[in-house]
């Protein structure tokens, strides 16, 4: 019951990320300087400029990331001419929606306001995103092997 309930609050912060994103957009567009950021190396600063335009992508993004993550339940395999079915925990991906989500928002927030994304950025968005699946990868890996 607490791991359903963690999964639908993760699966709405997912979607008020989602949502704030699109507002922020839409209020602050005139705002928005003509040329954002499109390009960070990996100390956070801007290393290519493009048209404000680039910001609608963001958006678009997080929606198919969004739905991509709630509509995989379960990973196929395919070996030997089988079909393995192996389930996925309940809160792998929405533990690994959240903070990609957010990274993304991050980045839009960052382009539209002009600023440097920061070099704690990169490091702290893959340890939040690949933690999940890494746990998962391990779990199941020790209870194969016990």
């Amino acid at each position: 019951m607490a791991k359903r309930i963690l999964r639908i609050v993760l699966e709405v912060l997912s979607l008020l990320v989602m949502l704030g994103a699109i507002v922020f957009l839409i209020v602050y567009w005139k705002n928005i300087p003509a040329q954002v950021p499109n390009r960070w190396d990996l100390s956070g600063d801007a290393t290519e400029w493009l048209d404000k335009r680039v910001l609608i992508a963001f958006p678009v993004l997080m929606a198919v990331a969004d739905v991509s993550l709630l509509f995989a339940r379960t990973v196929q395999f395919r070996s030997l001419g089988k079909s393995v079915r192996i389930p996925a925990p309940v809160l792998l991906f929405p533990l690994m929606k959240l903070p990609l989500l957010a990274g993304f928002g991050y980045v839009m927030l960052c382009s539209a306001l002009v600023r440097p994304l920061g070099a704690w950025f990169f490091p702290v968005f893959f340890v939040l995103v690949f933690t999940p699946m890494l746990v998962f990868g391990v779990t199941s890996w020790a209870k194969g092997r016990a």
